[in-house]
């Protein structure tokens, strides 16, 4: 057989091998890494010889550069980096071991499964390509598994003991062997401690090893599972003794020369369980037919001044953290539940915008305020929401007449603009844990957003798009909320889906938000409109902030910026500066940082908010599997949800937990997945499982630690006509193997694997 021709190096890839390199590798080690023949090894010398005497050798792909004009920030083509996590479907997340990449928030995707390479494991240290560095996280290739080098790689789990040695069940979702865990003699632990390791090298590639460094508290305690979040994920719980200190001192912002609009009756909106309130709103009708709404937020600029102790705290942290239970704020909660809430009946400082609407909701005009306000009251959106249905009157409320019926007819105006302008429509459900009085959690509340909660989201987009177009007619820094449209290769899986139910597509290679809306229009069901908006969402790319516009596609908008969450967003903080800049409304605008400076905290408060993000989802999957323990071997009805080679994800108890059917828990066959990625199909017995398809499992494991659920195949899915009398044979073997031996022959009944 005819070894395949592996290309030479380019020049940038074999600099940044170099550099990346602790000392200077030689020609062999070179070698190796690029898989280049030995018959090739004097081209690549020649290779060598041209990059040492060449004065114009590249030294990185300007297209991989984070920060233009700056050489600081440019990726590498090629970078070492460790693996942090590895799911069920093969995707491996990655940051970088030069410290100063991994400072400015870089990481990396690696799809393992499509590179058909040995898998490295979490913890490894691996040689990657970066292919496209222009969006966070960056996407990269698997080149090769690097040796482990001297720094710590940590890992987080369960303590266990089995036939009197400790094991570690590890907290990372898709790990599914236990490690053997090395535990000082005189260190005492109990079975279900969660606990903090540092992996070791082992000769035994299958049985890996770690040592104790220290125990966070017990798996059957809701508080330590959050200590295992806060510290897997590297977050602060608390702040240092003097941003507590210059907190404290803190009073009231007097009327000084701000706009007095404490006679406006402002309300807050907001959930239940709410305890910072950033933004309160008003509508009034005009005699000439055009609405006035205000959208007043918390002036936080007041009392977090740039540079100071509290806003560097508030800059490293880059936004709150809301996890089950617990709130990990960006400044200290006597500001942030106290002067800066918007409580009732109190007066507040803050930044309000006021727009001026015609009768058909379009803005004609606005202004921003430096005010003095005082809400009049602090409601919630079941309470909006039972007035909107008729349920009951604002009356009820104790509100001013008009007070809601007025804020309901603005939003019915900008609901009607929104469709025109054609934002991406998604209907998307949100689980909560509901807590006992003693914090336990007991019960799986799935939210489904209602009018009240839309309504307070049109007027934060409208008092939004104000913020970037006021910051780009004054020409100042303006921190932008981008959105960029899905790449083609996510398209394209999009596309294969919505072809696979029949639905015709639009003749236009270019997807706009209306046009998914239009595919979902065009569902079948409920149970189709659910797999194709769950497909739209996997599709679309990260927003994320900058200072360059590139417009936020979603939403359908050529400008837009955060401004109305600046208790809990840094990036709204740098956008209310910046309008106090443009607007002369005060001394405490941006005065010290440059736009580089800028987009270097962009890039950051990106990378802080997508670590929130899945520090919520996995501390909302632990708690959710303590619920489900009582579930642990009972059969449920489950809704296939995803597709990948190594099995099926599907929804349990109806859509409140998730849960992996593996591809060894079906019956025996050869699986496949189709070009489509919608279903998996048995090669040889005619087994199909499809998205949307209700099959029967049983919840065979629940894992705490990792937010895991495992389930087992029991019933379901579809079988070739002409192949129902293998069904029987479904959980044996033996049977099989000799049935299918027959038809195939010995050599080939050994190449049948799961």
């Amino acid at each position: 057989m005819v070894k395949p021709i592996t290309p030479l190096p380019s020049k940038s890839e074999l600099l940044d091998f170099i550099k990346l390199s602790s000392k200077p590798p030689k020609i062999r080690e070179i070698a190796r890494v690029f898989g280049v023949q030995p018959k090739d090894r004097a081209a690549l010398r020649q290779l060598l010889l041209q990059i040492a005497t060449s004065s114009d050798t590249p030294n990185s792909r300007n297209s991989n550069s984070t920060q233009k004009g700056t050489e600081d920030l440019q990726i590498p083509e090629l970078c070492i980096m460790a693996i942090t996590s590895i799911d069920f479907d093969g995707i491996a997340d990655a940051k970088p071991v030069d410290q100063h990449l991994e400072k400015s928030g870089f990481c990396a995707e690696i799809n393992l499964i499509s590179q058909k390479r040995k898998t490295p494991i979490l913890g490894d240290h691996i040689l990657a390509r970066i292919t496209d560095a222009s969006k966070m996280p960056a996407t990269a290739e698997l080149m090769r598994i690097l040796p482990k080098h001297s720094q710590q790689s940590i890992i987080y789990g369960r303590a266990f003991k089995s036939k009197a040695k400790w094991y570690l069940e590890s907290s990372e979702k898709g790990l599914q062997r236990p490690i053997l865990l090395d535990v000082v003699a005189n260190n005492t632990l109990e079975e279900g401690t969660l606990v903090k390791a540092e992996l070791l090298r082992a000769s035994d590639k299958y049985l890996k090893k770690a040592k104790l460094i220290d125990i966070i508290g017990h798996i059957n305690n809701p508080e330590s599972i959050l200590a295992l979040t806060i510290s897997e994920y590297n977050l602060t719980d608390g702040f240092p003794e003097d941003v507590i200190s210059k907190a404290s001192i803190a009073i009231p912002a007097p009327l000084s020369t701000r706009e007095d609009i404490t006679d406006i009756s402002l309300i807050t909106i907001d959930g239940a369980d709410a305890k910072d309130f950033d933004d309160a709103v008003f509508a009034e009708p005009l005699e000439n037919g055009d609405w006035r709404l205000i959208v007043a937020i918390a002036d936080v600029s007041h009392y977090v001044q740039e540079n100071s102790i509290i806003d560097l705290e508030a800059q490293k942290r880059g936004n709150s953290v809301y996890l089950p239970s617990k709130v990990l704020p960006m400044i200290p909660e006597n500001l942030s539940n106290g002067l800066c809430s918007l409580k009732p009946n109190e007066e507040r400082a803050c930044l309000a915008v006021e727009i001026f609407l015609d009768s058909s909701g379009n803005k004609k005009s606005h202004r921003f305020i430096r005010g003095l306000m005082r809400s009049v009251a602090r409601l919630t959106y079941d309470k909006v929401q039972a007035v909107y249905e008729g349920v009951f009157d604002e009356n009820q409320l104790m509100l001013p007449d008009g007070t809601l019926h007025h804020l309901f007819a603005v939003y019915q105006a900008r609901k009607k603009i929104r469709h025109e302008r054609g934002t991406l429509e998604l209907q998307l459900d949100e689980c909560s844990i509901k807590f006992s009085e003693n914090n336990i959690p007991i019960e799986v509340e799935i939210r489904q957003q209602k009018e009240a909660n839309k309504l307070i989201e049109e007027f934060m987009i409208l008092a939004n798009i104000c913020a970037a177009e006021t910051l780009e007619k004054h020409q100042k820094i303006c921190v932008y909320r981008i959105h960029e449209p899905p790449n083609s290769e996510k398209l394209s899986d999009f596309i294969a889906l919505a072809k696979g139910f029949d639905i015709q597509l639009p003749e236009t290679p270019h997807f706009s938000p209306k046009h998914f809306n239009q595919i979902l229009a065009k569902a079948a069901n409920d149970a189709d409109k659910e797999m194709l908006q769950n497909a739209i969402l996997r599709s679309q790319s990260r927003a994320s902030y900058s200072i360059e516009n590139a417009g936020h596609y979603g939403l359908g908008l050529q400008r837009y910026a955060h401004f109305t969450s600046p208790i809990r967003r840094y990036s709204d903080l740098l956008v209310h500066r910046s309008l106090i800049s443009a607007c002369n409304l005060g001394e405490d605008g941006i005065k010290h940082a440059t736009a580089e400076q800028i987009t270097d905290i962009c890039h950051h408060i990106s990378q802080t908010e997508q670590i929130a993000a899945k520090a919520e989802r996995r501390a909302i999957n632990r708690m959710t599997n303590i619920v489900l323990s009582g579930y642990l071997g009972t059969e449920q009805t489950a809704r296939i949800i995803g597709v990948t080679h190594s099995g099926l994800f599907a929804s349990i108890l109806e859509g409140r937990a998730e849960g992996f059917v593996s591809r060894k828990s079906l019956p025996d066959d050869f699986y496949q997945m189709d070009i489509k990625k919608t279903t998996l199909s048995g090669k040889h017995l005619g087994w199909r499982f499809s998205l949307g398809q209700e099959i029967q499992v049983k919840i065979s494991e629940i894992s705490v630690a990792s937010g895991n659920v495992s389930l087992s195949w029991r019933a379901g899915g579809t079988l070739h006509p002409m192949q129902k009398q293998a069904k029987s044979n479904k959980k044996s073997p033996k049977n099989f193997g000799k049935k299918l031996g027959k038809k195939l022959g010995k050599n080939q009944n050994r190449k049948l694997v799961k």
